[in-house]
């Protein structure tokens, strides 16, 4: 498979390509299933977790529950997370780079993440990132987590942009699949999977963003 080659708009996933930050929600995770008393281990985890909003975890792991209990915990949940992270965190490898060279082609570019608005703003203020986006989709402004394809559907209306000439950025084969659902091409950032793991899933599979304008030839 390959690139559309009249994209003019790119979509980022944050969980695992704007920021390599697997281990760090995964242990986050584990310390809540400890607490809970429910099942969880990596390739549950990777296979059933990964580009759902918490929302769609949250019931997936406890059933029909109030949104309060659902809010309460998120935060429990995400405030672990930040604790685990928030001295490590740092952008992906060659992410900036890339931003700024498509900043300055005005291209257009959109965040769309199935994470809540806690964590985008963790992630966005601590690394100064939000200059960077025209518009920002996250898990509460969608009714339905990947492999939906609402969030990216969303950002790609945000922009204005067709989303034949969108290209997205995903870590997760629920990602991915959201990304091609929504009529978007799709490139795997194999940070949460291995290459072989994203293969066939994607137009195109990168390691980390030092490779991509070489990919796409620009």
């Amino acid at each position: 498979m390959s690139v559309n080659q009249t994209i003019i708009a790119y979509i980022f996933d944050m969980d695992g390509v704007v920021v390599n930050n697997h281990k760090y929600h995964f242990q986050a995770w584990i310390e809540f299933s400890k607490k809970y008393k429910f099942a969880l281990d990596e390739t549950i985890y990777r296979n059933q977790f990964n580009g759902k909003t918490n929302a769609d975890l949250f019931r997936m792991i406890f059933g029909s529950i109030a949104n309060e209990k659902i809010l309460e915990y998120s935060l429990e949940k995400e405030n672990t997370y930040q604790r685990l992270y928030e001295s490590e965190i740092k952008p992906h490898t060659g992410l900036i780079d890339f931003l700024s060279f498509l900043k300055s082609q005005q291209f257009k570019i959109a965040l769309g993440t199935s994470a809540p608005t806690t964590n985008v703003n963790f992630t966005l203020d601590k690394l100064g990132l939000r200059q960077y986006f025209d518009a920002i989709v996250d898990g509460s402004q969608v009714t339905k987590g990947k492999p939906d394809p609402e969030v990216y559907s969303l950002c790609c209306q945000k922009i204005g942009v067709s989303p034949n000439q969108c290209l997205v950025f995903e870590d997760s084969l629920a990602g991915l699949e959201s990304g091609k659902n929504a009529g978007c091409s799709v490139v795997g950032v194999a940070t949460s999977h291995t290459k072989e793991e994203l293969s066939g899933h994607a137009h195109q599979i990168i390691y980390d963003f030092t490779e991509i304008r070489d990919l796409l030839k620009i």
